[in-house]
């Protein structure tokens, strides 16, 4: 039963910390790992301040813990309280200031290795107190449901609900080895070689239109969910891959294919929701990636 105007509730800021934690990982075991505690201890919070306000706050879905109106309500002033503590901290910490905190960042493999772990190097150099957990993956990661801050995603545009900045064009190309025969013909067919083609996991959907546009499916004799696997197996000679170009640079053996009107082009984009752009630790990392991307930009961008 709903509370009725009369009736007021004493918010507890712990109790509005187990709602945030389950609402930011989606799952009562995520926002237990947050917290340092236990899943029962989380279950029994929810399920107390629900009854006290007389509604559910989520609802379990097959993506994991759904906020109901009610919950959204609670989560926005939470997040709101959240902003405003964690600015408090910076402010009044023996840090002077200085970012300090866990983000949680995911990213694709490519990314990981050439991209982020450069520029996560220079943070902590510059900002020691600052410690990273990056899940490194193919799969889209909905930032809605999971427990992270901030995601690098491959993509011409960025959705509505989520902040995002665009950090770089990309460029995607097909390559070979370089004694593959099909770097020494002037007229390419595609289709007449084997290629390296990328498990359904994969979330590129532009590589798998490409595939189906020149009709390479069925000439696909190794499969991977890895851009790095892609670019290992063609510097092995196993077949043709449409790779991005600033990776397959770094390998030796590894040369384009010119094919006519074959390139991919791409953005790579760094994405929070709007309620971890709250948070001043995300805004302050923003701002860094901001400042530090230009030399790697210019790389990527490299046809």
């Amino acid at each position: 039963m709903f509370m009725t105007e009369q009736e007021t509730v004493d918010w507890d800021w712990n109790e509005l910390r187990v709602v945030l934690a389950v609402a930011r990982s989606g799952s009562l075991s995520g926002a237990a790992r947050q917290l340092g505690t236990s899943h029962p201890t989380v279950f029994r919070r929810i399920r107390l301040l629900e009854q006290r306000l007389g509604a559910d706050l989520f609802e379990k879905s097959a993506t994991g813990y759904v906020p109901t109106m009610l919950g959204d309500a609670i989560i926005a002033a939470a997040e709101r309280m959240s902003g405003e503590l964690d600015l408090l901290k910076l402010q009044l910490g023996t840090d002077q200031g200085q970012p300090h905190g866990v983000l949680r960042l995911t990213c694709s493999d490519t990314v990981y290795t050439y991209v982020l772990v450069p520029l996560l190097a220079r943070y902590r150099s510059r900002y020691p107190q600052v410690s990273f957990e990056v899940i490194v993956t193919n799969e889209f990661v909905n930032l809605q449901y999971q427990d992270i801050d901030i995601a690098f995603r491959s993509s011409r545009r960025t959705a509505q609900n989520l902040h995002g900045i665009k950090l770089s064009d990309l460029i995607l190309g097909v390559h070979a080895h370089r004694d593959h025969p099909a770097v020494h013909q002037d007229q390419v067919r595609l289709n007449e070689h084997d290629w390296i083609g990328f498990d359904e996991s994969m979330t590129l959907t532009m590589l798998s239109g490409f595939m189906r546009e020149f009709d390479l499916e069925r000439k696909v004799v190794f499969r991977v969910n890895s851009l790095i696997g892609a670019c290992d197996a063609v510097r092995h000679n196993i077949g043709l891959a449409m790779l991005p170009v600033y990776v397959a640079k770094s390998v030796a053996e590894i040369v384009p294919v010119h094919a006519g009107d074959s390139m991919i082009r791409s953005e790579l984009w760094m994405v929070s929701t709007h309620a971890q752009q709250r948070k001043p630790l995300v805004r302050a990392f923003f701002e860094f990636i901001e400042n530090e991307i230009g030399p790697i930009s210019d790389l990527m961008q490299t046809g």
